[in-house]
This record gives structure tokens, sequence and C-alpha cells, in this order.
């Protein structure tokens, strides 16, 4: 029975401060409890209080639960495990850890099927894109990631129609709108949350942050400051019947602005001064700041110029006290991205700079790790360029070769085909030239009407021996094949006849004597006449081969 009541008290538990009252109580079950399962969640859960109250004692149940967790390996106490630790890199400013902490969770939940852990583990990854984005345009893409994550986060608790979980989305939601200045968008998702906390009668705590959050629409953007003031006065209701002082801070800054709006200026500065008290009193420096600056804005408008100074100094004196703080966690930051390169650069500001101030150590250390960086990505600038050139060479390579292969291929078929119609014209013309001797011995045996016209048949087949088209056709198609041969020639030997140019375009394609002999119609002596004179004209010697020559030439 006993145990049964802790077990309650845990699935109880809940991030406001009224939902977790009872801490000393959980402290005294992690200490006297033997089990180890209820063990290890109640030290999750004591974590998880102390993340939003002190962060020391967070990582301190933290670093036992994990421990714990390894232990007892149950998985869904390692997803909780993971999403707590999230939490809590969120909330020191370390968001890539964070990230990496939900991821693991969101993994572990999708096993097991878990829905509600799931939507716990997407609403928290959101909202770490949404601090990461803030109102920075530059960065609007952890923005859009926000919004991914949250919707994501939306249609889980719409599944487990949770409706406390819905109106808490539909919150962020707006806020991530607002701060990517898609107001209609913001203004649309409180609604639609008010709208819903409304119809269920629900009045928790993430109602009164809608009221607050959409005041900030309805200050910022549409200037209906009293509409704006009433919305913020339900959100203070709602913030003392839970007894929440923090989110109280909020709501009076605001209502501090909303009246100097209106230029009532002593309410603004009475609302502001209750902003400074609350963020006093939870000590916590951005609400200090926050609420300062509310102060000294009001002041100014009311021509309290003195008192506006006075405030502003101070606002600046804890803003440079923060960004020394902040600027510690963007190292720490940048030390889980480059861990080497921090190494490295701390060892020499340390051997170098011992005397150093503490601001200028910080300064030499940043220095140190982005010139690490720079260099690093230089290198990789490098290194991806170089790849790019030589695959961009070898596929230029790949190209030209199979630009060659081809052009070689059509050199090949051309030059079959030119050698075909050569030996075509070869084969005809030795056809011709045998009939011819066929008909002028029948002429010798025959009367006159069969001599005259066998006559004309040897006319006939004369001609057509003779017939330059197709010449010319081999002469424009061997050019074509070996271009610049025929000027060089030229160039070194003189121009040359149409016959001399045949004899030399059949030596080139290598055909026999038979075969050059026939393609030109002449005889074998024609044929060594025609080769000697050619031989002469290019000024060869008796052991030279003429047809060596031309085709080396």
């Amino acid at each position: 029975m006993r145990n049964l009541k802790v077990l309650l008290v845990l699935i109880g538990l809940n991030a406001s401060a009224q939902e977790i009252a009872n801490v000393d109580s959980l402290k005294s079950i992690f200490k006297n409890s033997s089990n180890l399962h209820l063990r290890t969640n109640t030290a999750i859960q004591i974590g998880r209080y102390f993340n939003s109250v002190n962060i020391d004692s967070s990582k301190k149940y933290l670093a036992i639960s994990h421990e714990l967790v390894n232990e007892l390996k149950d998985d869904k106490t390692t997803a909780t495990y993971h999403l707590n630790q999230g939490n809590n890199y969120k909330n020191t400013g370390q968001y890539i850890k964070g990230v990496k902490e939900y991821e693991k969770a969101i993994s572990i939940f999708e096993r097991l099927k878990d829905t509600l852990g799931l939507a716990n583990s997407y609403n928290s990854l959101g909202l770490i894109y949404k601090i990461q984005g803030g109102d920075n345009r530059e960065v609007r893409s952890f923005s859009e990631k926000g919004l991914y994550y949250e919707n994501q986060a939306l249609e889980l608790h719409k599944a487990l129609k949770d409706t406390i979980g819905i109106i808490s989305i539909y919150s962020n939601l707006g806020i991530i709108y607002r701060d990517m200045a898609e107001l209609k968008k913001a203004e649309s998702s409180f609604l639609k949350g008010l709208s819903l906390a409304n119809k269920s009668r629900n009045e928790t705590y993430s109602i009164g942050i809608l009221n607050a959050n959409l005041s900030q629409i309805y200050l910022d953007h549409y200037k209906d400051y009293d509409r704006a003031i009433s919305l913020l006065n339900e959100a203070i209701r709602i913030y003392e019947k839970h007894g929440i002082r923090t989110s109280m801070e909020h709501a009076y800054r605001n209502l501090s602005y909303n009246y100097t709006g209106k230029k009532e200026y002593e309410k603004a500065i009475a609302y502001a001064k209750k902003a400074i008290e609350i963020a006093e009193e939870v000590d916590d420096d951005h609400r200090r700041i926050n609420a300062y600056s509310s102060l000294y804005f009001a002041q100014k408008k009311a021509g309290l110029f003195e008192e506006s100074l006075k405030n502003y100094e101070h606002v600046r004196s804890l803003d440079d006290s923060l960004f020394s703080i902040e600027k510690t966690n963007i190292i720490a930051e940048m030390d889980a991205k480059f861990e080497s390169v921090k190494k490295d650069a701390q060892i020499n500001v340390l051997n170098a700079n011992a005397k150093l101030s503490r601001i200028q150590k910080i300064g030499l250390a940043i220095g140190s790790i982005l010139i690490a960086i720079i260099a690093l990505g230089v290198i990789i600038n490098l290194n991806l360029k170089r790849k790019r050139e030589i695959e961009l060479g070898e596929k230029e390579k790949a190209i030209a070769a199979e630009k060659l292969k081809v052009a070689k291929l059509e050199t090949e078929h051309k030059q079959k085909e030119l050698t075909a119609k050569i030996l075509q014209l070869a084969s005809k013309n030795h056809f011709l030239r045998t009939i011819e001797k066929e008909t002028e011995a029948l002429r010798e045996n025959v009367d006159g009407s069969v001599i005259r016209a066998s006559s004309r048949i040897s006319r006939l087949l004369k001609q057509d021996v003779r017939d330059s088209e197709q010449w010319e056709q081999f002469s424009a198609e061997f050019s074509s094949l070996n271009q610049g041969f025929l000027d060089r020639l030229k160039s070194a030997f003189g121009s040359f006849s149409k016959s001399e140019f045949r004899l030399i375009s059949l030596l080139k394609m290598n055909l026999s004597s038979r075969e050059i002999a026939d393609t030109l119609n002449i005889t074998d002596d024609g044929l060594k006449k025609a080769r000697y004179r050619l031989r002469k004209k290019l000024k060869l010697s008796s052991d030279e081969d003429i047809q060596t020559y031309i085709l080396s030439f």
C-alpha cells in the first residue's frame, strides 16, 4: 500500500511548483527505499523538480539517476531520464547536447509506442528549437524546426485526447509564430487554446500563460492596450490561484508597458516595480533585466529622466553580467563541437597567457577556437574542391576517350566504305575492260554493221570508265578521312595532276598494284610508268618504296 501511494505521487508530478510541493517527501522515499525501480524514478523526478529551481541540485540528482538507470536497464525509465537530462541541458544553454538527449528519448518511446512520452519529447524538442530561434530572423530555421516538432506533439496529444497537453502545445505554437512575426497565426493558435480551455472549463497554469501570450499580440501588433490589460489581469488571477510567482513578473511587466502605451505612467511605474519585486524574489537575472527595462521605459516616457537614466544604467550592468555568463555557455557549446580544437587552444592560452585577466583569456580562447574552426573549414573546402576537380577531370577524360573512340569507329567505318567503293570500281573497270577486249576480238571476225555496233559499245564502255563524278565523290570522302594530308604534300612538293592525285590516294589506301591498275583502268606497264613519274616528283631514291613513304607521310 505504501509503494502504491508513492507511485501515485510520482505519476501526478508535473513541472509546476504547486504539483511538486512535496520534494522533501520524495527525498525521504529515495533515501529509505530499497526498490531499485522506485529509487531510480524518484531520483529522476527530484532532478526534474530542481531543474527549474536549482540547477546544481538538478545536476546532482540527474547524475545519480544516470547510474541507477544503467543498473536498472528499463527502457521507459531510460527514456524518461534522457527527456529530463535534455531539459537540464536546455535550461543551461547546452542546446546541442539537449537535442541529442531528446532524440534518444524519442527513439526509445517510438520503440515502446509510448504516445504520451513521444508527445512530451517532441514538445521539449520543439521548445529547444524555439529558444534558439527566438525573434532573430536570421535563425528562422530553428523556429521552423520548433514548429515541426510542436505539430508532431500536437497530433500525439490529440490522439490521446489530452486537453491540457493540446492547450500547452497551442501556447507554444503561438509563441513560435509570434517570434517569426507571423502574428495572425500566433493569434489564431492562442485563441484556439483559450477556446478549448473555456469549453473544458480548464483553469490550469497553462491557461494563464495563454492569456499572457495573447496579450503580447494586442500590445505589440494591434496596440489594443485595454484588451491586452484584460487578458493580463486574467493571467494574474490564474497565476495567483496556482501560486505561480515567476510568471507573474512577466504579466506585471507587460501591464507596465500597456499602461505606458496609454500614457497612464503612475500605474505603469507601479506595475514595473511589482515585476522587479518578483524578479528579485525568484532570483532570475533575465527577469531582473526585463523588469527594470519596463521601469526605465515608463519613467522615460513620463519625463522622469534622472530616475530613468539610473535604471537604464542598472539594466546595462545586469545585462553585462548576464552576457558574461551566457558567453561562458557559448564557449562550452563551441567546445562540444570542436573538442580537439579546444584542447589545443586551451593549452596555448594557459602556457602563453597565465597572467592575463579573465576577460582577456576568454577572448583569446574564443579567438583561438575561431581560428582553428576557420582553418578547419578552409581545409575541408580545399579538400572538397580538390575532390570535385579530380572527379571533373576524370569525367572529362572519360568523355574525351569516348568521343575519341566514337570518332575512331566512324573513321574506320568511312575508311571501309571508301575502300569498298574503290574495290567495287576496280572490279567494275576490270569487267568493262574484259568486255572491251571481247568486243575488239569480235570486230575482227564479223561484218561491217557489227563492227560499227561494237565500236559504239567500246566508246560507251570507255566513257563509263572515265566517268568523273565517281572520282569527285571519292576525292571528297578521301580528303575528309585524311584531313591535311594532301595539303602537306602540296606544301612539300607543289601541285599534282588529277591522275597523280588519284594514284597517291589509292597508294595511301594501301591497295595492291592490281587493284590500283583496275581502278585507274590502266595496264600494269601504265601503272609502273605512273609510279615512276610520281617517285621522281616526290624525289625518292631507288631504295625507297613509294607506297611505304606515302603511308607514313
